[in-house]
């Protein structure tokens, strides 16, 4: 933001900073100190090569208020130097500001050490997850509750049926049934 008083001390008076270095889009603050006054914002051939005034620089400020004309400014390679010129009262007073547009910096570079290629080792002081996560991840799932449940039925129906009838082929068969419950349960809780 280049700041600019206006009317201060005395009508069509302009006070600026003499010189002005930016590398990015601005506004010129136009802050008027008294009466009403027609304010003219120009830029020199130099400036307006990588620099644009978002008004057509003939801006109208109120007494006592502040106004803003924004400037906007190209990505430039190396710094380019222009003037700025700011007229009040029909050209009657001038205020040049030399104003630099800089080259962006890119100061957003991060310098990597050699010890983030090497992967990080549990020195043993982290934290174990809490006990409910770990009974999670150990217990079955909701969905799978019905399963097993049912399973459970079948050994017992299985087993209660091989001790009643006592025959060898309903014995191989209730052999059958559990270890086909037995595979199922392995494979459901994996």
């Amino acid at each position: 933001m280049l700041l600019v008083e206006l009317n201060r001390g005395k009508l069509h008076t302009v006070e600026a900073p003499a010189e002005f270095a930016i590398d990015e889009p601005f506004s010129v603050e136009l802050r008027n100190h008294g009466e009403a006054v027609h304010v003219h914002v120009r830029a020199d051939e130099a400036l307006s090569a990588v620099a644009r005034i978002d008004s057509d620089g003939n801006v109208f400020v109120e007494n006592d208020t502040t106004h803003s004309v924004p400037v906007t400014v190209e990505d430039v390679d190396s710094p380019v130097t222009g003037t700025l010129e700011i007229a009040t009262g029909y050209g009657a007073e001038k205020q040049a500001i030399e104003v630099t547009v800089e080259p962006q910096s890119n100061e957003q570079s991060v310098d990597i050490d050699e010890t983030l290629s090497t992967p990080q080792r549990d020195d043993g002081g982290s934290q174990s997850p809490p006990l409910g996560d770990q009974l999670s991840a150990v217990l079955p799932s909701r969905g799978a509750l019905p399963v097993i449940l049912l399973g459970l039925v079948a050994l017992a129906v299985a087993a209660g049926v091989a001790n009643a009838v006592r025959s060898p082929a309903v014995l191989v068969g209730a052999g059958v049934v559990v270890g086909a419950v037995l595979v199922a349960m392995v494979a459901l809780l994996r």
